[in-house]
């Protein structure tokens, strides 16, 4: 069974091989993938204030080497 990340990871080199083939530039198509996931958090119920916050968060979290880095805590 596939996870969440593997699911999108293959969309979006499905995403790019399509606009490279069509001469889409990738900065227009991740602009596009940003404005439907805006669209898809809005769907959900999600604020703008909740949104601008899971991107800053997810900025926030990646580190020089493009990997998404989160500290897990566990309570003792």
């Amino acid at each position: 069974m596939s996870d969440a990340y593997t699911v999108a990871r293959k969309h979006l080199e499905n995403a790019l091989n399509e606009a490279t083939e069509n001469n889409i530039d990738h900065d227009r198509l991740g602009q596009s993938m940003i404005w439907e996931v805006i669209a898809l958090y809005k769907a959900s119920g999600r604020n703008n204030d909740d949104i601008k916050s899971e991107f800053e968060f997810t900025l926030e979290n990646v580190g020089t080497d493009g990997i998404f880095h989160i500290i897990s805590f566990t309570r003792t």
